[in-house]
């Protein structure tokens, strides 16, 4: 069963709120929408039924479909992969995992891996090993790669905040920072070339996402996430023009609260996704906020926008212990992109 508030009017910001819920049932969860503008639900139905897929992990993250019907998703604390498919359910993918965090699929299907315990990123060969892309910069190891994600020309853009190397649950506890800052890289793994990218206003970089055309990088900040008690820092998503292999000047795109901008998607109408310490929060490409789905966990880490094999579009939400499948209209930007 469903029930829905009447919306009414916030006069002092403008917008109208609505309220969804919907009722749990059997493998089903508690959802709740609240609706900011009107174009939120052409996104999302206003009553979708959230299925829960997992609820004991440790600390779930970097969820990514690898093929139509299988997904897989990263418990970081525990060390391992998952993957899930209404055909085969829940299983163990990797165990020993090397503490990978974020997921992405190149174009020829292979999984790029973000790994604390590697300090690296590496990919998944065909014939089922991993292989070590890239593991430093200019001689010095990188920190935690957290995220990452493939763009049109082929090439891997990853994130390396400290959050890894610095939790003895998310790495092995004995590495150190070699290097001074946290940076977002590219890796052309055609030419095996590593670049650095320019974000001077850019503190603490981790999620990552690229427009429908490629043209935009968008990035979150989640520097409050060092230190919560600390509202001086940044807790926002920065977006930058992309010129060939760098980035352009950036700007502030939006800034998140409650909490900090975790994992983001984008989708192909050029709305950004993005986690929160309440769910998931949807912006339109200016930087609008059209709404929220409330998450009943204690954060919201990443998410992913995958279509089915019956073409059926999901949101998949790693939060806290658990991972939901909620359904919406429409797809994840990446897939114009392979």
């Amino acid at each position: 069963m469903s029930y829905s508030l009447k919306p009414w009017l916030l006069s002092a910001v403008g917008s109208i709120i609505l309220l969804n819920s919907a009722q749990s049932t059997a493998g089903d969860t508690d959802i709740k929408l609240i609706a900011e503008q009107p174009g939120f639900y052409d996104l999302i139905a206003k009553h979708p039924v959230a299925q829960k897929i997992a609820d004991n992990g440790k600390w779930v993250e970097g969820p990514a479909c690898i093929a139509p019907d299988t997904l897989i998703y990263s418990d970081v604390k525990r060390n391992e992969v998952m993957s899930w498919s209404e055909k085969d359910g829940l299983k163990s993918w990797l165990s020993p995992a090397d503490y990978q965090n974020g997921h992405a699929v190149d174009a020829e299907g292979r999984v790029i891996a973000a790994s604390h315990g590697k300090r690296a990123v590496v990919r998944r060969e065909h014939d089922g090993s991993w292989t070590t892309l890239i593991d430093s910069w200019q001689g010095k190891r990188f920190h935690s790669p957290n995220d990452v994600a493939v763009a049109p020309d082929g090439a891997i853009w990853f994130t390396d905040p400290k959050f890894g190397i610095l939790s003895k649950e998310e790495s092995d506890g004995t590495g150190k920072p070699e290097i001074e800052g946290e940076f977002v890289y590219r890796y052309d793994p055609a030419v095996k070339k590593l670049s650095k990218m320019n974000t001077p206003d850019l503190y603490t970089p981790n999620g990552l996402a690229f427009s429908p055309d490629g043209k935009l990088l968008y990035v979150s900040d989640a520097q409050l996430g060092h230190d919560v008690n600390n509202k001086s820092l940044q807790h926002r998503i920065m977006v930058y023009p992309v010129n060939a292999q760098q980035t352009g000047e950036g700007r502030v795109f939006t800034e998140v609260s409650p909490g900090v901008p975790d994992g983001i998607k984008v989708d192909t109408k050029g709305n950004v996704w993005t986690s929160s310490e309440d769910g998931v929060q949807v912006f339109s490409p200016a930087g609008k906020r059209l709404g929220k789905v409330l998450i009943p966990a204690k954060a919201t880490a990443n998410l992913a926008l995958c279509t089915d094999a019956q073409n059926r579009n999901w949101m998949y939400v790693t939060a806290t212990d658990r991972v939901l499948r909620v359904p919406v209209l429409v797809k994840g930007a990446d897939t114009l992109h392979k």
